[in-house]
């Protein structure tokens, strides 16, 4: 009778405890870089999200687990990875993961993909002050209402979005020899690759403080994943 009691206690306090209904992690496309022998690697990460606790530190030491070197050089690395967090915040009603994935790198958040260059985090400097991502989400998001059957059933819960734009550029054989290597993005050939991820939680109420490491941890997983 009392192991049973406290088996029931037990439970009882899990199921209390329980906020977090669900998690996960969408991308606007996959990204499959081509075999390479090559390991070295830059890494320039940032967050101009409303979240600032959100962090992408982590991909150096996974990246570094993988085997790929990282060097503090552009100028030395085959791989440049730039990531970006854009916005980190409680989705509006009817907004999905989803449907913010499906916008792609560079557009505004639930924009339906049309683009907006000063949102891109990889168009450069030149003293353009950095957006209001805030701002640009409610005016995107109010555009959603008007999407007839697009409209999706209200989530069991809150929704916390968290928003990362990936590239990843890989640098091509040089034509000839160089004492010093053509910087990545600044000469020679190269390719990139662009995704939008999305990490998401519903939780039965909104705690930001608990959201943010899950979500932390499935963008810095599935940003190493593609390599």
């Amino acid at each position: 009778m009392r192991r049973a009691l406290i088996l029931f206690l037990m439970l009882g306090f899990a199921t209390g405890c329980t906020n977090v209904v669900r998690s996960g992690l969408l991308n606007s496309n996959s990204v499959m870089l081509p075999p390479s022998t090559e390991r070295t690697i830059f890494v320039q990460t940032g967050n101009i999200s409303e979240n600032q606790q959100v962090s992408l530190g982590s991909l150096s030491s996974r990246l570094s687990g993988k085997g790929y070197q990282v060097v503090k050089d552009p100028g030395a690395a085959h791989y440049w990875l730039q990531a970006r967090v854009v916005y980190c915040h409680k989705a509006k009603d009817g907004v999905t993961a989803e449907s913010v994935a499906q916008t792609g790198f560079g557009s505004g958040i639930g924009s339906g993909g049309s683009a907006m260059a000063s949102a891109n985090p990889f168009m450069g400097g030149g003293g353009q002050q950095m957006p209001d991502m805030g701002a640009m989400m409610s005016m995107a998001m109010a555009s959603m209402g008007g999407m007839g059957g697009m409209r999706t059933p209200p989530p069991e819960g809150v929704l916390h979005l968290c928003v990362a734009d990936v590239q990843i550029t890989e640098r091509g054989k040089e034509p000839t020899k160089a004492a010093k290597p053509t910087p990545v993005g600044q000469g020679g050939p190269a390719s990139a690759y662009r995704m939008r991820t999305v990490a998401h939680v519903l939780q039965k109420d909104l705690n930001i403080e608990e959201a943010t490491p899950i979500i932390q941890e499935k963008l810095n997983t599935g940003i190493t994943g593609m390599f």
